[in-house]
This record gives C-alpha cells, sequence and structure tokens, in this order.
C-alpha cells in the first residue's frame, strides 16, 4: 500500500497551482495503520473461482482471530482449524463490517494466489498490510 498526498491553492481568479506532493511522517504512518486496525467486524474470506475483478465466490469464512499493529503494519491473523477452509482455493480476502453470512461486509484486499488445505493440517493465515509513503 502507498499513500500520495496533493495539496492545491485555487485563487479567486479561477487560477489553480498544484498539484504539489508532501510526504507523511512516521507518526502519521502510524494513525493510519491504527484506523485499519480499528475496522469493525473483519472476516477472512476464501474463494474457489478464478473470475477476474474484485468478486469472489465463497467457499469459506471467518472471523479474523487476532488483528495486531506494529506502527504502520497491521496484520490480521486467522487460525484453520483441521475442519475449517479445506480443499483448493484460488483467492482470498479480508472482509469488513462483515458477518458469518456470505455476502456480507465489505471487501478490503484480494489475494489471487492458488492455496490448499487438507483435513490433517492446522494453518495460520496471515495478511500483513504496510502502510508507506508514497509522497516525496
Amino acid at each position: 500500500m502507498r499513500l500520495k498526498s496533493e495539496w492545491y491553492f485555487e485563487h479567486e481568479d479561477g487560477f489553480i497551482e498544484g498539484p504539489y506532493f508532501n510526504s507523511f511522517s512516521p507518526a502519521g504512518l502510524a494513525k493510519i495503520a491504527e484506523g485499519i486496525k480499528a475496522l469493525a467486524a473483519p472476516y477472512l474470506v476464501v474463494g474457489d473461482d478464478t473470475d477476474e475483478g474484485y468478486i469472489i465466490t465463497e467457499a469459506f469464512r471467518k472471523p479474523v482471530s487476532v488483528i495486531t499493529r506494529d506502527a504502520n503494519v497491521v496484520r490480521f491473523r486467522t487460525q484453520l482449524l483441521t475442519s475449517e477452509g479445506n480443499g483448493d482455493h484460488q483467492k482470498t480476502c479480508i472482509y469488513v463490517e462483515a458477518a458469518d453470512s456470505p455476502g456480507t461486509g465489505i471487501m478490503l484486499n484480494m489475494l489471487r494466489q492458488p492455496w490448499s488445505k487438507t483435513s490433517v493440517m492446522l494453518l495460520a493465515v496471515e495478511c500483513r498490510i504496510t502502510i508507506t509513503d508514497g509522497g516525496v
């Protein structure tokens, strides 16, 4: 993830200066990460489809087990037990403001990476979001 901040100065005669770009302070980046950590009701959502775009045919969903933040890195970690999330999968997402019902919530991100899990495995799935400065 990168952030970019643009500034414009619009004069009364309609003349516009900009865009001017700035950088973010480490404290500012950490505050943005804190806001991501505070998003309500995060769920791990797994899909088996290969459709393009930000759509997913859900095969499994589970509330995120733990969310941690260290400065500008947010970690969403979910423990899958032997009976959970078994099979071959194509997509993995974090949804926020979600519930147990498929299709609920807002997709925060999507990973398109095949992976598999069997019924004899315990698996920890971790999504790390790093807030970096895209400015000057």
